[in-house]
This record gives C-alpha cells, structure tokens and sequence, in this order.
C-alpha cells in the first residue's frame, strides 16, 4: 500500500470520528455518567443525583481476574535460554503493562500496544487508545496492520503532533488547525529495526465494542432511580402541617412551637400532611436491576451474603460464566503477547545475534482467586509422575516462573549435596 498524505488525512479523519464515539466510555468508566447532563433538575426540590460506577467496578475486577498474578512462560523445547531472555528484557515492566493494556481494551474494546526501544537501548513497549491513535489494517484474513497513527501534545507547547508508524520507519508530524492537507507538515522521520509495523491491536471481543456497551442503559436506570428516591426521602422533610375547622393566627402559631402545645377548637382536627413512599415496590426494582447489571456482565456480586467455608471450587463454579467470559479476552491477550515476543526477539537477534522462536514458548496465564494450596498439593503429588516439574510448577499461583525455580532449587539441592557429602582429600606425600 503506497503511504502518502492523502492516506494518512484519511485515517486522521477516522481517528477523529471513532474518538468522539469512543469518548462516552471513558467518560463512563470514570464515573462520568448521562445522568450528570440529562437528570430533570426541579426547582424548589431536591436535586441530588447519584452515580453507581459498576463501569470501573467490572472492568477493574475482570482486569484482576485475569492478570492479577504474573503471566508466564513455558519453553515446549525446554530451552532455559528463551525463557531468561524474556524474564530479563520484559520483567521489569511487563506486568503492569499487561493490566492497563487489558483494562483499556476492555473500557474502549479495544487498545494498542506500540513497541520501541527506548532512550537506553531497551526494548520496551506502550499503551495507546482510540482517543489518540488509529490502525489501518489491510483487509486480510491475517489482518496485518499497514499504518498506525498517534496524535498527542507536549507540555507547554500549543501545537499538535502526530506519529505516524510504517513497516519501515517512523514519520513525524506537525498538525494545523485545519483537516485538509495543507495542515500536514513533515518535520523529520527515522527508521525502526522491526520490520513490520510495531503497533499491534488487543481487543475486548471480535466486535470491538467496550465489555460494558451493552449494559449502560441499565446503569443509567440504576442511577435514576436511585437518585429519584434520595430526592423523594429528602423531599419528605417538607411535611406540612393541616389544621381543619379551624383559623389560627401566626403569631399563636409560633407560640403553640415554642410550648409544644396546639389548642383548636371542637371539632377541629391537626394532622401532619406527608407523602407515602412504597418502599418494598422501589426496592424490588433497584434489586431486579442490579441482578440484571451483574447477570449481563456475567459478574457474581460479592457483597451478597457467601458461607465463610465457601471452597474454591464452589467459588469456581460460581464463577463459571466469567471464566467463560475472560477466556475469549485470554485468547487476544495471548495474541498480543505473542506479537510482543515477535518483536522482541527481532530486537535481540539484531543486538545480540541470538535467534529465538516465538512459537517455542507458551504463555500460561493463572486466575488471581483464593487458592486451596492443600488440595493444590495433593493433585501435584499425584499427577508428578505424569506431568514435568516446570509444568506442576504453573499452577503453583505464588511461582512467577517456573524455569528459574526449578534452577533455584536444583542449585539449592546440589549446595546442600556437597555440605552433606564433603569430597574426601586425598592422602599425597611430599617429598
């Protein structure tokens, strides 16, 4: 595909449309909700409006689920070289990485990551969104990304830039005010070591829609009414007061407040004038939606009342249509992390001369739940003569990787070999 200005003013124009659209669910996600704009104010009433953030709530929960515990790698050839190449070029960043690229897939359905070396000659990578960043992908079935656009500003500097990403090199760019071409100006560009475009796509689901589209009318349901019946409680206190078949004076009436005491006479009646709430209808309701809200996220609400015994299989079963859920997000995660080891690899073959497979390492992911650690141990004890000890070894949650425990303990075992069994000194005569 020829890159040319004409190509890159089309993508900005797309950058521009999807982050209008795109905005509502950051806007959303930080607790930024319609019924902050739209909410009928009254006047003389109360006008409080309550917002119920399940948006940061699921989306945090669902990012923690996932990748609350490290990801690691496995080498199906056992080859510990692969294995300490990524730990030593990835570990010091790659974790909270993958939680804030999953979390912004999920609140915008989908994000970016962008690999590059950084200012120390370090390969590294960063997260870019739909508010600021467009990919172009050619169409195909392996939909390989063609271009990528990334617009951003600099800190006291009114002028707009934009990055834009080829198989080759990087173009820079000074944007005007205006969307036509004249508004391109090409202030520099630089070649990149990776072959391809370094922009890869991670999305929520094949629609690329935000994990909670489907579910923001229920949210705004939610908050209406809930701030419908805080106004209508707070309301109440304008209770007033009715006296019938009888006139009295304001000034007895600031009397009758001071003592405590109203006299009217025969055949009069005081009563106080208030408004009746049925509060078992507006509870059954605000409880059917937020049953709905849970149910269309496939979320189990830990607030309600759980047994303390409760195992973790039970919590596993309770949780099986989010496991359901998060097992598609795992499947474009792995994607990604498998493109990030493409390019890293072709980092370190040109640093280093090392070639590394991407295919030869499998990325096990393990779900941040409470663990039964005795009934854990059983299982390995006796599967151990069935499956390696670096694979028994995943499932163990507090073990980071698997290849460099197995070093550890090897290392460990032969220092306490050699305490325990000192080599004999020999008996030499000297002459």
């Amino acid at each position: 595909m020829d890159i040319n200005q004409n190509l890159i003013l089309e993508c900005l124009n797309e950058l521009n449309k999807n982050a209008l659209a795109k905005q509502k669910y950051k806007d959303y996600y930080e607790g930024n909700h319609s019924i902050l704009k739209s909410y009928q104010m009254q006047d003389s009433r109360s006008n409080m409006r309550l917002v119920f953030n399940f948006p940061r709530k699921f989306v945090d929960n669902e990012t923690g689920y996932i990748l609350g515990k490290p990801v690691n790698y496995i080498s199906k050839s056992d080859d510990s070289a692969i294995i300490a190449a990524i730990d030593k070029n990835t570990s010091h960043w790659d974790k909270e990485h993958n939680i804030n690229l999953r979390k912004q897939s999920e609140i915008y359905g989908e994000a970016y990551e962008l690999n590059y070396v950084n200012t120390d000659g370090e390969f590294s990578a960063t997260i870019l969104t739909p508010l600021n960043s467009y990919v172009l992908e050619d169409g195909s079935a392996e939909r390989n990304v063609v271009l990528a656009l990334h617009t951003f500003t600099k800190k006291f500097d009114d002028k707009k830039y934009l990055d834009v990403y080829t198989a080759n090199e990087i173009l820079h760019y000074e944007l005007g005010s205006n969307s036509n071409k004249s508004s391109l100006n090409l202030i520099g560009s630089h070649e990149h070591i990776f072959g391809r475009v370094p922009v890869t796509v991670c999305s929520a689901n094949h629609e690329k829609i935000s994990g909670f589209q489907d579910v923001i009318s229920l949210f705004d349901a939610y908050n209406a009414l809930n701030s419908d019946l805080v106004n209508e409680i707070a309301d109440h206190r304008n209770a007033y007061l009715v006296i019938e078949n009888a006139k009295i004076e304001e000034e007895d009436l600031l009397k009758m407040k001071s003592m405590g005491i109203i006299q009217v006479p025969s055949g009069g009646k005081v009563s106080w004038l208030t408004k009746e709430i049925n509060d078992s209808f507006v509870k059954n309701e605000l409880d059917n939606i937020e049953r709905k809200i849970y149910d269309m996220m496939d979320e189990v609400n830990f607030n309600e009342s759980w047994a303390s015994n409760t195992s973790s299989l039970a919590l596993r079963n309770k949780l099986l249509n989010l496991e359901n859920r998060v097992a598609m997000r795992e499947a474009f995660m792995e994607k990604v992390i498998k493109q990030r080891l493409k390019n890293l690899f072709v980092y370190l073959l040109k640093k280093e001369g090392q070639f590394y497979d991407y295919r030869d390492v499998a990325v096990k992911f393990t779900r941040n739940l409470p663990t039964d650690m005795v009934g854990l141990a059983d299982v390995i004890v006796k599967i151990k003569d069935i499956c390696s000890q670096e694979t028994l070894l995943t499932l163990l949650p507090f073990v980071e990787n698997p290849k460099i425990e197995i070093d550890k303990y090897n290392e460990e075992h032969s220092k306490m070999d050699t305490i325990n069994n000192p080599t004999p000194v020999s008996n030499q005569v000297i002459l």
